[in-house]
């Protein structure tokens, strides 16, 4: 059977990218008076909060493109709501550089609380966006090459996604009060997100 997604997919591979790209391009130290190699590694080293989230966003937006990419691989077709749902999904990606940046400026301040909030919280909405994209498609199983296949695997996903939802959600409220246990959280997200897309290749298209 033919599939009829390619477009679809190379819109968002494309979408995915650009995401990427746009995490690592705020980063970056500008020429400055008085520069020497001492004070320049001084400066290198301050940066750490952005390297940190960066490193964490690229985790999680690789894992993110990963189930989507699992999730695409199944469809023999898009139906408008399909298409609208992962229209919000990248939206919600492509904008993951602005929580990103955030956080890395304001970890260290007094407003590192606020900052990695709004962080645990938009990540929680990619998620929650991820989720609507699966519960559409497992609704409209027809839209699937081989539905007695796939669909546990949906089911998988969606039981992961809700789980995920609530502890990035945890996270940003624990942020008000810690937010170097928020942002672990996060981080040992990858861990479960890595667990919730695994498959063997012998179970899925």
């Amino acid at each position: 059977m033919e599939r009829k997604t390619a477009r679809l997919e190379a819109f968002s591979d494309g979408i995915f990218s650009v995401a990427i790209t746009l995490l690592a391009i705020e980063i970056g130290i500008s020429e400055y008076d008085g520069a020497t190699n001492l004070n320049l590694w001084h400066k290198i080293l301050e940066k750490w909060p952005e390297y940190f989230t960066y490193f964490n966003s690229f985790a999680t937006v690789l894992l993110i493109w990963i189930g989507h990419h699992k999730i695409i691989n199944q469809l023999r077709a898009a139906s408008q709501l399909v298409l609208l749902l992962n229209g919000m999904t990248l939206l919600f990606v492509v904008l993951f550089p602005f929580p990103t940046k955030t956080v890395g400026a304001f970890i260290g301040t007094n407003a590192e609380n606020t900052a990695v909030a709004f962080y645990a919280g938009y990540t929680g909405l990619i998620v929650l966006s991820m989720l609507m994209l699966n519960v559409g498609i497992v609704c409209h199983s027809k839209l699937l090459i081989a539905a007695e296949i796939s669909l546990p695997w949906f089911r998988k996903m969606i039981k992961g996604q809700l789980i995920g939802v609530l502890v990035y959600g945890t996270a940003a409220l624990i942020a008000f009060y810690s937010p170097t246990v928020a942002l672990l959280m996060t981080f040992a997200m990858w861990i479960f997100w890595a667990i919730v897309t695994y498959d063997t290749g012998e179970d899925l298209l």
